[in-house]
């Protein structure tokens, strides 16, 4: 009989053990069957380790050539003997020397039972079922799953440095990818295509947009292509794996400078069984990676840079709602790669021996490539995108202006920062970008001509972090912040009586030297007179020292509250009262932005709102313009009660800050 044949029983018959091992034999075959539809290789776990000869092995599940299930449970040594090189098993090569740790299925009898008092008739023998390791000489060979030595994978992406300029070579990466894609006399996609590759470069005269969309639309061919290559890879695996002797190769041993060390490239990588791969990729049984090869052939036929720098109005901006940016009137994802790049960006697309071994390519990776670049992706509140290439050459100011009014208008609160190409340096959390959401912070650089040559951008789902990460401090901050709200509510009305107070002493104290100097002129010549000189000298010398000691409480809050005596009367706020106010602001708006978990989804708005309205007011007192600053003053209360509020503070808490904002407001207004 075949392991494909078994035996059918009848009542009244005799079995022998012949009949009974048929049945034995024939699930075990289906089992194997069933195996062999699953896949092939190393399923999870099963990497090691070595130290000195001796190679650990960590628990884990493959599947040999013959579908049969290898369960290694726990951590197992396996010791391997230099001087005796032998090799068993016709996948493994002995020419690169060092050893294979080969796992392999056993099937052991155990020792025969104990006899009863009618001998030992009637008794099965039992078998265990287990696996064994063997270090074996030489190294895995002949067709299998190993898409990590691909030679692509080598190239690195473009970085680029903070105005956009590649750090890397473009032409290198460029040659790399397309050199790949023309596959010896098989190209991967049309030649076409893969000229027009050929013919991109990245010029001197290039302005900066143009070079960071150049980088960026580079990678994405560069990731498109490890796709297209991976999901090739699978399909060439073949369901046949017929061997002499089943075994699979868990890694290889060689000498690293004299040392031991194992190495997980080189086994059986997990196969799974091409029916899977070709559903996953489309099902079709034509060629499944179709829709890879026309997404990069999409890419490559869609290179386009933007236009030359525009001339004469600049203009509103056009939202993009879907994480992509306009160029040329459509909506495209591209997306500036960052200064660094992960150590291992690479790993997206090789084998790890501790988990799952295959990994399907999906889309996202080249729709969402900062996950390939481990950054802060756009779009987080999904508020849209707006396109930036358009502004690149325009007036700074004039293009931040454009941008602030398009962002107001559509309800949100602008943060747009101009500055020069030195300073992105120090601006925290900072990617160049070629687009940005209206809730991030939006930067221009700015070259001395006060032209924009780079834009960027500093995510908002990265302020949202921070904000979350410090909300301990900024409980702490609130509460004091509240306490200095209160704090200022009492030294403005203290302030302002003693001021009133003293100026009514220095008043009478002016009258009384005015009477004196008279009495000087009625004295000369005359006799001295204890009712006229005497007593007003006494009076006016007592007046001035209780001048001085108002003087000294008033300079005790000078560095608090300044000069607010004079707001009652002018009606405008001078430059001290609004650095104080400034100060305040600017304590406020860091603490409520160390929140997290603010309900409010306006929060952020609010915050930015009010760190607007305070640079406004910076802006007023540097132009030493009184009412502006007192305008900017009112606009600056109001945005810090407003964000406070929107923080989620208590009830009470809000009335005590509307109550000590509006009387502060009072003495302005």
């Amino acid at each position: 009989m075949t392991a494909n044949q078994y035996p059918f029983f009848e009542s009244g018959q005799t079995l022998t053990a012949a009949d009974l091992n048929m049945v034995r034999e024939f699930q075990h075959a289906r089992d194997r069957l069933v195996g062999r539809m699953t896949g092939f290789g190393v399923n999870c776990g099963l990497g090691g380790s070595a130290s000195g000869t001796t190679v650990t092995v960590e628990p884990g599940l493959a599947v040999d050539q013959r579908g049969e299930p290898l369960v290694l449970p726990t951590a197992r040594p396996v010791t391997f003997d230099p001087a005796a090189a032998t090799s068993s098993y016709d996948f493994i090569d002995p020419a690169p020397g060092g050893f294979s740790v080969v796992l392999e299925a056993t099937d052991v009898p155990d020792d025969v039972p104990d006899c009863g008092e009618n001998d030992c008739a009637g008794h099965a023998t039992l078998h265990t079922v287990d696996v064994a390791l063997h270090a074996v000489a030489g190294r895995v060979t002949g067709t299998r799953m190993d898409f990590s030595e691909d030679e692509l994978l080598t190239a690195e992406p473009i970085r680029l440095a903070l105005d956009s300029t590649p750090l890397n070579s473009y032409t290198a990466l460029r040659d790399k990818v397309t050199d790949r894609l023309t596959n010896g006399t098989e190209p991967l996609v049309d030649a076409a295509l893969i000229a027009k590759l050929k013919a991109t470069s990245i010029t001197a005269a290039d302005s900066p947009g143009v070079k960071g969309y150049k980088s960026g639309w580079l990678n994405m061919v560069l990731f498109a292509t490890l796709d297209l290559l991976r999901a090739r890879a699978l399909l060439r695996l073949g369901c046949d794996r017929t061997t002499t002797r089943p075994g699979v190769v868990l890694g290889w041993v060689h000498q690293v400078g004299g040392v031991w060390e194992f190495e997980c490239a080189y086994r059986h990588a997990w196969e799974p069984p091409r029916g899977l791969t070709e559903a996953i990729y489309g099902g079709t049984c034509g060629d499944p990676t179709s829709p890879l090869r026309d997404e990069l052939e999409a890419l490559l036929a869609g290179f386009a840079p933007p236009d030359p720098l525009p001339q004469g109005e600049v203009k509103p901006p056009v939202f993009c709602p879907k994480g992509s940016i306009l160029v040329r009137g459509k909506c495209v994802n591209i997306f500036l790669p960052p200064v660094r790049l992960p150590d291992k960006w690479a790993d997206s697309w090789k084998l790890h021996p501790r988990d799952p071994i295959w990994y399907p390519p999906f889309e996202e990776k080249w729709k969402q490539p900062w996950k390939i670049y481990e950054t802060d992706g756009w779009d987080f509140f999904e508020d849209g995108v707006i396109g930036a290439t358009d502004y690149l050459g325009r007036p700074a100011d004039t293009v931040k202006d454009v941008l602030k009014q398009f962002i107001e208008d559509k309800g949100g609160v602008a943060d747009v920062q101009v500055v020069d190409i030195g300073a992105v340096d120090t601006l925290k959390g900072y990617l160049p970008s070629g687009g940005f959401s209206p809730s991030d912070t939006i930067v221009l650089t700015k070259n001395t001509a006060g032209k924009v040559v780079a834009t960027g951008r500093v995510p908002a789902v990265r302020n949202t972090r921070e904000v979350g990460a410090q909300l301990p401090k900024a409980v702490a901050a609130a509460t004091d912040a509240k306490a200095a709200a209160t704090e200022l509510r009492g030294l403005t009305a203290t302030v302002v009586t003693r001021i009133d107070t003293a100026e009514a002493d220095f008043s009478g104290l002016k009258h009384e030297f005015s009477t004196l100097r008279g009495d000087f002129q009625s004295y000369k010549g005359g006799a001295f007179d204890t009712s006229g000189y005497g007593v007003r000298i006494a009076a006016a010398e007592a007046q001035l020292t209780h001048f001085q000691e108002v003087q000294r409480r008033i300079s005790l809050v000078e560095g608090k509250v300044d000069v607010l005596a004079k707001v009652p009367r002018e009606k405008v706020v001078d430059r001290n009262l609004g650095k104080g106010i400034s100060g305040f602001a600017q304590a406020t708006v860091a603490a409520m932005r160390s929140l997290t978990d603010v309900p409010n989804t306006n929060f952020p708005r609010y915050t930015a709102e009010a760190e607007r309205a305070r640079a406004e007011l910076d802006a007023a007192i540097e132009a030493a313009d009184p009412e502006r600053i007192t305008e900017a003053t009112l606009a600056v209360l109001g945005s810090v009660r407003t964000m406070v509020k929107a923080s989620g503070v208590a009830a009470e808490h809000g009335r005590e800050l509307d109550t000590q904002l509006r009387n502060l407001g009072g003495l302005i207004t």
